[in-house]
């Protein structure tokens, strides 16, 4: 016990002297205060939910505890492959990794160090998505003691089963192929299986589950709440275990049992596994990445359109977005969001308005869609182009030393930013306007709007990215979560607002005019165009200056 305490003291003296001694301490506390409304926020959607479907005559025990049991297996699925990627990081990816095998350290107290520090790591969804519900079925439904119990059995025995099967699947394909590939591939796996995840759950309404009426039956009704869920499924186990205790049902012990057993057995192959093939995947770890696409002279076609000064660097972003399956398997994600955001537009119940109230409501939703495409373009800019200097890692020098301008180098990096900030923004807010009739005047504006925010968004994402840059991050995902992320986002969130009020303005100075002074319409809009040029430029000069001065 006392040399697995010193393996994982690091971690917990890390923690503390980054929240002791950082210059960052009051991002940090802003930032933990924004999640704690977030949790709050989330509970009490939660807590509104549960109480909407227990008061549902007849069916709300039914409904509510369909409900548990959809959350929990789509959960611990998603667990399971957070998990698989963690294993991959903290066992055989980790920076640590060489110095750690060189100490008199037996196999076993490494394994259950690694073990904690992957199921810490990945829990923490479980934490901010699972608690709010398990809290709001409580109080929602006057629940007793036994039923908290039981999350302190059942919760902990889910983390442990999911954390098992992600470390024996990354030691089962580590020795197969390299690490950094597998972990490549279940990335772009899992960001698949979110993105078909979210569009079928939207494609069922779920809506419709909180309203018996319009299925022609009670069979219909019913068999469109049935979930397949196998007698030896964990999460079966546990909605069944937190179910009784909520409705007051005789106690499941078989099923309880299963769980404690289950996460012991499943923690002992773990243990067995890594036993068995750690050292061979290790080895097989330490594959450089096979560079396929550096010759190709496609990119260079690419960069043709681009000033000759931006040329080298962005063909440079190009290729490592092609050889980097992280980050191209983004689209997968992006076409998910795209389509359920067009199937929620399309299923909007605007058509039962009629006359004037419809038209107005119609273009009344059509524009603030602006609103949400900026949301859906500061998320995309956070993830590539905030990242684009964190990107470099320890090869920063390389770039720091070149005989390039530095504002120019920024410029260069987020050029492949925008191209998916535009063409996502254009999907959302344009093909959104198109479901809903805009006329063609306010998609005209609309798609002007969307560039120009593209690139305004662009230039602050570069900027921050430059002025709060992480080169010890191993991946772009952990960048783009950083406290300066955050700030990021709420920044590039107030643009938007900001560019929105402009509009708003101008379009009611001329509705207001009957279409008469259209100069003074105009002058607002011309000042939303304005902020985001502004954006766009001056940012990235005045952050590549203290960039450089810094002497990185």
């Amino acid at each position: 016990m006392s040399a697995l305490a010193t393996l994982l003291s690091p971690r917990f003296l890390g923690a503390r002297n980054t929240l002791a001694r950082s210059e960052r301490r009051g991002l940090y506390a802003g930032l933990a205060l924004g999640g704690f409304l977030f949790w709050l926020g989330l509970f009490a959607l939660m807590y509104y939910m549960v109480g909407q479907f227990w008061v549902i005559e007849g069916f709300g025990p039914f409904l509510a505890r369909k409900l548990l049991e959809m959350f929990l297996a789509s959960l611990f699925v998603l667990l399971t492959f957070s998990n698989v990627i963690a294993a991959l990081s903290t066992y055989y990816l980790s920076d640590d990794l060489g110095l750690i095998m060189g100490l008199p350290v037996s196999r076993t107290t490494f394994h259950y160090g690694r073990f904690l520090d992957t199921l810490v790591q990945s829990s923490w969804m479980m934490a901010i998505f699972g608690l709010p519900l398990f809290l709001a079925y409580g109080l929602r439904m006057d629940a007793g003691p036994t039923y908290y119990f039981a999350l302190l059995v059942a919760i902990p025995s889910l983390l442990v089963m999911a954390t098992s099967f992600g470390v024996v699947t990354a030691t089962l394909m580590v020795n197969r192929y390299s690490a950094q590939r597998t972990r490549d591939a279940m990335v772009s796996l899992a960001l698949m299986l979110i993105a078909g995840l979210f569009v079928q759950m939207r494609a069922l309404r779920p809506e419709r589950l909180v309203n018996a009426q319009e299925f022609e039956s009670l069979a219909a009704y019913l068999s469109e709440l049935q979930l397949p869920a196998p007698t030896l499924f964990p999460p079966r186990w546990a909605s069944e275990v937190l179910a009784a205790t909520l409705l007051y049902s005789p106690f499941p012990w078989i099923e309880a049992a299963l769980l404690v057993t289950g996460a012991l057995a499943s923690a002992g192959i773990a243990r067995w596994t890594v036993a068995w093939g750690f050292d061979t995947g290790w080895s097989l770890s330490q594959e450089a990445r096979a560079a396929r696409f550096y010759r190709s002279s496609g990119f260079d076609w690419m960069v043709r359109v681009l000033p000759p000064s931006w040329r080298a660097m962005a063909g440079k972003e190009f290729r490592i977005f092609a050889r980097d399956p992280s980050q191209w398997s983004q689209v997968f994600l992006l076409t998910g969001v795209c389509a359920i955001y067009l199937v929620s537009i399309h299923s909007l119940p605007i058509s039962s308005f009629q006359g004037a109230v419809l038209r107005a409501m119609k273009q009344a939703v059509a524009f603030l869609n602006l609103g949400m495409g900026g949301f859906v373009m500061a998320a995309i800019a956070a993830r590539f182009q905030f990242t684009a200097v964190s990107r470099e890692g320890r090869a920063w020098w390389v770039l720091r030393g070149a005989p390039i301008e530095p504002a120019v180098m920024l410029r260069a990096k987020g050029v492949l930013g925008i191209i998916p900030m535009t063409v996502v923004g254009m999907v959302v807010v344009v093909g959104s306007g198109l479901l809903l009739e805009a006329p063609a005047g306010l998609l005209a504006l609309e798609a002007a709007t969307t560039v120009a925010l593209a690139y305004g968004i662009s230039g602050l994402a570069i900027a921050m990215g430059a002025l709060w840059p992480d080169f010890r991050a191993d991946t772009a995902a952990r960048a783009a979560s950083s406290p300066a992320a955050v700030l990021f986002m709420v920044v590039a969130l107030v643009l938007v607002f900001v560019v929105l009020t402009l509009l708003a303005a101008g379009v009611w100075l001329y509705l207001r005019a009957g279409g008469q002074s259209w100069p003074w319409a105009i002058l607002p809009v011309g000042m939303a165009f304005a902020v985001c040029i502004l954006a766009g430029r001056w940012p990235i000069g005045r952050a590549a200056e203290i960039l450089w001065a810094r002497g990185l």
